[in-house]
């Protein structure tokens, strides 16, 4: 359970930012994120920066709720793994719990595990969307993009 909960935190992992308006080539310590600096146009620092200010105090209630005693605390290595403490992640994580590649294995997996399908639908993929200042993913429109499930995780093969 907890690796299908942390593929959706990985998202997290993309960076950190968020409050003030500044370029994003001005002071790398503050903290700047969507919608005044696209997740695109920020540096790595910046990104850094607003996951750690941003993204995971708000992430934490979220994930405490879902599960208050496996995510008591999250920290960076909850959604990017071991790469989190050199920064050679990727993202999608391939350290996470792989998603199903058809829609058939997704229906075996909401029946399997319906909570967390659920929390990671309805709680962590909108939230992730909006702290990157992106729409959500809606799989009845693929070309229109946006944060989804596979931002985090891998496909199964």
């Amino acid at each position: 359970m907890r690796t299908t909960v942390i593929a959706a935190l990985c998202l997290l992992g993309v960076g950190c930012g968020g409050g003030q308006k500044t370029s994003a080539k001005s002071d790398e310590s503050a903290v700047v994120g969507p919608p005044q600096v696209a997740w695109k146009d920020m540096t790595k620092k910046q990104k850094q920066t607003y996951m750690k200010k941003v993204v995971i105090p708000t992430m934490q209630p979220l994930f405490a709720a879902y599960d208050k005693d496996e995510f008591s605390t999250i920290t960076c290595l909850t959604c990017h793994g071991d790469g989190a403490t050199d920064s050679t992640f990727e993202m999608p994580n391939p350290e996470i719990m792989p998603l199903p590649a058809t829609p058939e294995g997704f229906q075996a997996l909401m029946a399997e595990k319906p909570k967390a399908v659920e929390f990671m639908a309805k709680q962590v993929k909108p939230a992730m969307a909006k702290l990157l200042g992106e729409p959500e993913f809606d799989p009845a429109h693929p070309e229109a993009g946006g944060f989804g499930c596979m931002e985090c995780h891998t496909t199964a093969k």
